[in-house]
């Protein structure tokens, strides 16, 4: 259902409802940077953008408010105080002992086969069925709302889950015994 233009939305309300997910997204972006500790603060800028203009005719304020939590998650990795600072320093991690580049080289071949081969697996489940156990497993969201998503319920989605959790699980078991 859309909303009309005129209608000004309870953002209090509907930050209250998405914070999480808008978190652990936000969160999820800034991982990989080192910069999981600013997620609070990307979440905070998407809803003061949203209260400074807010949106109108949003038909889904969930993705609508994640996908500002995650723009605003990329601004705080591009922002010129991040790239011209660069890395932080951890004495813990740099304690003069000599490190094997190519132990790190050979664990992230080994991160980027095991995604190839998990994008493999999850080509045996139909696309509701994937959608499922990203969203309730992958991204932690609450069994009900994605049951609202697909249109069925909540009984459902968790049998949804369990079904594909076993048929990956026993795909991933036929591709092992077949190396």
């Amino acid at each position: 259902m859309s909303e009309s233009p005129r209608t000004v939305p309870d953002l209090a309300a509907l930050y209250l409802q998405h914070k999480d997910a808008m978190y652990r997204v936000a969160a999820s972006v800034l991982r990989e940077a080192g910069l999981v500790h600013f997620a609070a603060d990307a979440v905070q800028d998407a809803i003061v953008s949203m209260m400074t203009s807010p949106p109108s005719g949003i038909r889904n304020w969930e993705a609508f408010m994640v996908k500002a939590a995650k723009w605003k998650a990329i601004d705080r990795i591009r922002s010129a105080a991040v790239v011209h600072a660069g890395p932080e320093f951890s004495p813990t991690e740099h304690d003069g002992t000599t490190a094997d580049v190519a132990d790190d080289v050979v664990e992230d071949l080994e991160r980027v086969r095991s995604a190839r081969e998990v994008q493999k697996i999850l080509s045996v489940l139909d696309e509701r069925h994937r959608t499922a156990v990203w969203q309730v497993i992958g991204l932690e969201r609450p069994r009900n709302d994605v049951a609202a998503e697909l249109g069925v319920t909540g009984p459902r989605v968790s049998q949804m889950t369990k079904r594909s959790l076993d048929l990956l699980r026993k795909e991933l078991e036929r591709k092992e015994g077949t190396q």
